[in-house]
């Protein structure tokens, strides 16, 4: 039993003892078998991580917290919901008895198990959005200020009927843009143009050819995610109108080849890398005050800042 304590940092332990069990430690070579204590039904040194799928944003969020796992001597369980609160819910009961700390992208649950999971001594931090009902550190992108920055500057260009393309309305961080949309249009004085429910390549493409032989189709588009913008450009491209004479673009979410398209793509910016290893680091750091019997009276929250990246698909000139 003293050994188990020192092990797991228990409080409880004299200095005097620890001191033994380390010097027992040191000269045998023993090590834990976190396999075994998983058995045991007892959590070992592994963190989860929940996200909604495995796309892109989300592989680079896990990469990174695998990185911060790997310099804390942690091994990190990762589960895919498919954007399903059922799935959510089934991950979670499936690796709370498996983990000492876990990150979560929500797929939209109530926060009732998460809640429960937290009561149980596991630590819960949010990443890229916050879960409802729960109150727990989060670590969230400024989805809304990007997205008035993306729109405010085709304003700048002289575009006054400018489309919000996308869909997933119902996730936090697509409505947040869509309110940053609305919010850089009104102050404007300009309606907002909403195209939110556009969430296949196949309806991008039934929507590029109604605006193809229409004399008021708007100018501009702001793509609220990373796939609307891709869709956009290659729908665009099959009805012939041109980036950004017939319409300019901004997207929400940078990818590799939008620097590498016919017409590079504008977009604003963030940091999936950044967000996820600060989130990462806030874990182990509530894990490390929970070993050593520190209460948590605060929540805090992290606001990762996002960039607009001018290229050319939004009507400014080709930079050197």
């Amino acid at each position: 039993m003293s050994v188990s304590r020192v092990i797991n940092n228990h409080p409880s332990v004299k200095h005097s003892t620890r001191a033994k069990v380390m010097k027992a430690i040191a000269r045998i070579g023993y090590s834990p078998n976190d396999a075994a204590r998983m058995l045991k039904g007892r959590r070992g040194r592994t963190i989860g991580l929940v996200v909604p799928d495995l796309s892109d944003f989300f592989s680079s969020c896990f990469h990174a917290v695998q990185e911060v796992a790997i310099r804390h001597d942690y091994q990190t369980v990762v589960v895919a919901t498919g954007r399903s609160v059922a799935v959510e819910e089934q991950q979670l009961e499936s690796i709370q008895n498996r983990v000492a700390g876990l990150l979560i992208v929500t797929s939209g649950s109530d926060g009732t198990r998460l809640k429960a999971i937290q009561d149980s001594g596991i630590p819960v931090v949010a990443l890229d959005r916050p879960v409802a009902g729960l109150q727990a550190d989060a670590v969230l992108v400024e989805n809304r200020e990007g997205a008035e920055q993306g729109v405010r500057h085709l304003i700048e260009h002289g575009h006054k009927k400018i489309a919000c393309v996308g869909f997933d309305s119902g996730s936090y961080t697509v409505r947040e843009r869509i309110e940053g949309y609305k919010l850089a249009m009104r102050n404007a004085g300009l309606d907002p143009i909403l195209l939110t429910q556009v969430n296949s390549l196949e309806a991008m493409q039934a929507l590029a050819q109604r605006w193809s032989g229409a004399k008021d189709r708007p100018t501009a588009a702001f793509a609220l995610k990373r796939i609307s913008s891709v869709y956009l450009i290659q729908a665009l491209h099959l009805h012939k109108l041109r980036v950004p004479e017939d319409i300019a673009v901004v997207g929400f979410d940078d990818f590799e080849l939008a620097e590498v398209l016919g017409t590079p793509l504008t977009v604003v910016r963030q940091t999936p890398t950044g967000m996820a290893r600060a989130a990462a680091e806030l874990l182990f750091k509530k894990i490390a005050n929970l070993q050593e019997g520190m209460a948590e009276t605060q929540t805090a929250k992290m606001l990762f800042p996002t960039n607009l990246i001018i290229r050319r698909s939004c009507g400014c000139p080709a930079r050197e």
